[in-house]
C-alpha cells in the first residue's frame, strides 16, 4: 500500500560521508558537500542564553550513499544511485534516516554557492594541518586527489537531480516563515 508523501521539498547541502577504517579512527570521513533535494519533516529553533536563535531543519534526502554511487561506476551503471529513501517514523514517532540541517534554499542555484563555499572549507581543512615540508612535496598529488574527490561529488549530484526531477520545490509559508525569522534574529 503506497502513501502519497506531503511533506515540503526544499534544497539543502548533503554532506557526502564515507566509513572510515582503523586508520581515521573509525570515523567518518567528508568526501565533500553537494547539493540534494530533500523531504523536510521539521524545523525548529532553538534559544540561546544570549538571546540569539539558531534554526535548524531535519531532512531526509533521497540519495546519499556515495559508496554505493561508486560501486555502480566501477561496474559501468553509470546513473544508478540506490533506491530512493523516503521519511520513516519509529515507534516513538520519531521521523528517520534524518540530517540536521541550518539551511533550505528554493533554487539549486543558490544552495550551490554554499555547497562550494564548504568545498573550499573541506580543501583548506585538508591541507592546513599538514607538515609544510610534505605539503610542498605533495601538493600535486593532493590537488588532484581532491580534484578526483570534487568530479566523483559532482557525478553524484548530477546524477540525484536527474534522478529527483519528480521531486517538486515547495513553497511552504511555514519553512519561509521561520527562516525569515532566523534572518531578523541574526540582524
Amino acid at each position: 500500500m503506497n502513501k502519497e508523501i506531503n511533506y515540503p521539498i526544499k534544497y539543502a547541502v548533503l554532506e557526502l560521508k564515507e566509513v572510515g577504517g582503523y586508520s581515521q579512527g573509525w570515523e567518518d570521513i567528508t568526501k565533500g558537500f553537494i547539493v540534494s533535494k530533500c523531504y523536510v519533516v521539521e524545523s525548529k529553533i532553538k534559544y540561546l542564553a544570549d538571546g540569539s536563535s539558531q534554526i535548524y531543519h531535519k531532512v531526509v534526502f533521497p540519495h546519499k550513499d556515495l559508496s554505493e554511487f561508486k560501486v555502480a561506476l566501477r561496474m559501468k551503471n553509470n546513473a544508478y544511485v540506490g533506491d530512493r529513501i523516503t521519511p520513516q517514523y519509529n515507534a516513538l514517532s520519531k521521523p528517520y534516516p534524518v540530517d540536521l540541517v541550518t539551511d533550505l534554499f528554493d533554487t539549486y542555484e543558490d544552495a550551490k554557492m554554499v555547497s562550494d563555499d564548504k568545498n573550499k572549507e573541506l580543501y583548506h581543512r585538508i591541507t592546513c594541518y599538514l607538515d609544510v615540508d610534505y605539503l610542498v612535496k605533495n601538493l600535486d598529488r593532493i590537488n588532484t586527489e581532491f580534484a578526483t574527490e570534487m568530479e566523483l561529488c559532482g557525478l553524484f549530484e548530477k546524477a540525484i537531480l536527474e534522478e529527483t526531477e519528480d521531486m517538486n520545490i515547495s513553497k511552504s509559508e511555514d519553512i519561509d516563515g521561520i527562516v525569515k525569522k532566523l534572518r531578523r534574529s541574526k540582524e
